[in-house]
């Protein structure tokens, strides 16, 4: 399981495929999630997904998951970023060089959570309109206080 990325991962375990459909978990410090990409890719492993969890009102993070697979046998890896700071501020190494998929993504969770992309080629909101003010996908999004 770590053979794919030695030394870059801070935990790995396998996973239970029937419960969540990921053979292994693993998480990563976020400077090193462009290693890991590369690593993924050099194995044959292909993009399926990024998101993020806002957790910032229980554990004061955000979170970056990063789904890998092989096809035409599915061996799914998820990776779990933590990004320190709070929306705006948290930033991530963008893996658009390694993955050309992650261009849109990354624009995705960009729009929806507020998170940016360093080194992204064209770092954009790409559902929301341009001038929005808001990520509608973090917890506290048209919450009145």
């Amino acid at each position: 399981m770590t053979a794919i990325a030695p030394g870059l991962f801070l935990a790995s375990a396998d996973a239970n495929p029937a419960a969540d459909g990921y053979r292994h978990r693993h998480t990563c410090d976020v400077s090193r999630i462009v290693e890991v990409a590369r690593a993924f890719r050099a194995k044959g492993y292909i993009l399926e997904q990024i998101t993020a969890e806002d957790r910032r009102a229980a554990e004061q993070k955000m979170r970056l998951v990063y789904q890998f697979n092989t096809i035409p046998a599915p061996d799914r890896h998820v990776v779990f970023a933590d990004l320190p700071g709070q929306i705006p501020g948290a930033e991530a190494p963008s893996i658009a060089a390694e993955y050309p998929a992650a261009d849109w993504l990354e624009r995705e969770v960009f729009d929806m959570y507020g998170i940016r992309f360093t080194g992204h080629p064209n770092l954009q909101r790409i559902l929301l309109p341009e001038d929005a003010d808001f990520h509608a996908l973090l917890k506290d999004f048209g919450v009145m206080t």
